[in-house]
């Protein structure tokens, strides 16, 4: 079959399905499927796998063994972990193409104007906690496989869609786990397609680099009215604040060029987010706690980072005879960035053209994302992100899918799975 017959027939069979997918998406996108702590895993589970059958795809359930949740999930207060997949054709047929998604959601907040879970319809979009990040690209890659099983192309490998848990907490339960399980590395899978909420018309090829940490600062406490009795811990804070500024800050002043989105991520960013100290105003602390996000560009390391605060808290300590310090580290992943030039990203580009009649764009993730288990762990190269959510609602009051994106997206998620296994 000629491309454009084939883009045109997959296009209109992803059209049929409309009221397919949004039953779909109303279906999951009302299981409040919060992280922290993991609620409603299993129903969630439970509701993609029934349309996975539907579908006519064989489903596998993938749980974590109970002896491992406070290892791999250690704020979900022991609830299961479970990952969903389901295999259109034979699921050891070669090649294949794995779309994956995260179906657990941030805690819905406040400020909303519908009801988080009512998935209400409104201008062609649906309103639900998590339906952009990302239950929106789940609904999308199944309603790809369900494109090509309806259209009956004929494909000689296998289509694999499967939905995590996780991601909003490290992803060490889903993802993490199935590529440390064998499913999702250079020796099992062809193709990966992580369908996180990059926006639909951009190909996703990283992610920034996260180092996540808290300086305890240890000083000795005194009477107010006699500082000079005392090592104030806060001070120290104080002071390795203004080392960052003056020493850290200059290294990492230029932003990368690569496509980071939103723009004014292109800067790597050292936040302070937390500050604990003092527990009288009369008395000088003697310890304190200060925290910090920092999003490393894609030029950057993690273990060069650790080597500039570690420097800073040096030198903050040699200038305060009497404190001390300890680093805890509570997330570090290096940042990651695959090939734009390889099959996966150049079918996926002419798709997108094909079907939104522009140049798709690239973009690089201000945060990071599943990606990071397949290329760095799995060592599969030919991993990007694509999917239809826009990032700039995840995790905000009346979050939203629109449809017709879903619908898109899908569309460009069966051409190209048609193309690399045809």
């Amino acid at each position: 079959m000629e491309r454009k017959e084939l883009t045109r027939k997959i296009e209109e069979t992803v059209e049929s399905l409309r009221d397919e997918l949004v039953a779909l998406a109303c279906d999951i996108f009302a299981i409040p499927t919060q992280n922290p702590p993991g609620n409603n895993y299993l129903e969630c589970t439970a509701a993609i796998g029934k349309w996975m059958e539907r579908i006519g795809m064989e489903v596998e359930f993938v749980d974590v063994p109970e002896e491992r949740l406070g290892e791999l999930a250690p704020h979900g207060e022991g609830l299961p972990r479970r990952s969903v997949i389901g295999y259109l054709g034979d699921r050891n047929a070669r090649p294949n193409i794995h779309f994956t998604g995260h179906y657990d959601v941030v805690p819905e907040g406040t400020g909303w104007s519908t009801d988080p879970y009512g998935c209400e319809i409104r201008d062609g979009n649906i309103y639900a906690r998590g339906s952009a990040d990302q239950k929106s690209g789940i609904v999308s890659e199944l309603i790809a496989a369900w494109a090509l099983k309806k259209a009956g192309i004929p494909l000689r490998g296998t289509v694999i869609a499967s939905a995590t848990p996780d991601e909003e907490s490290g992803g060490q339960a889903g993802v993490g786990y199935l590529v440390e399980q064998g499913y999702l590395t250079k020796e099992s899978t062809d193709y990966c397609v992580i369908t996180e909420c990059l926006d639909v018309d951009k190909v996703c090829i990283g992610h920034r680099g996260t180092l996540w940490f808290e300086v305890h600062i240890t000083g000795k406490q005194s009477h107010g009215s006699m500082p000079s009795e005392g090592v104030n811990a806060l001070v120290f804070a104080q002071k390795l604040m203004n080392v960052i500024d003056s020493d850290i800050r200059p290294l990492i002043a230029q932003p990368t060029p690569l496509p980071v989105n939103p723009p004014a991520c292109r800067y790597t960013t050292l936040s302070p987010t937390i500050l604990s100290a003092g527990s009288k105003v009369n008395t000088v602390p003697g310890e304190a706690v200060i925290g910090f996000d920092w999003r490393l560009n894609p030029e950057l390391s993690v273990s060069w980072a650790r080597e500039q605060i570690i420097a800073a808290c040096e030198k903050v300590k040699a200038e305060m005879p009497g404190s001390d310090y300890s680093i805890r580290y509570l997330g570090q992943d290096n940042p990651t960035l695959v090939p734009d030039d390889t099959d996966l990203v150049k079918t996926f580009l002419r798709s997108g053209k094909d079907v939104l009649g522009k140049d798709m764009e690239f973009s690089v993730s201000p945060g990071m994302d599943d990606q990071k288990y397949v290329v760095q762990v799995g060592k599969l190269q030919n991993c990007i992100v694509y999917g239809p959510g826009r990032l700039t609602l995840a995790h905000k009051a009346d979050e939203f899918a629109n449809i017709q994106e879903m619908l898109d997206a899908a569309k460009i998620m069966a051409i190209s799975a048609a193309e690399l296994l045809s």
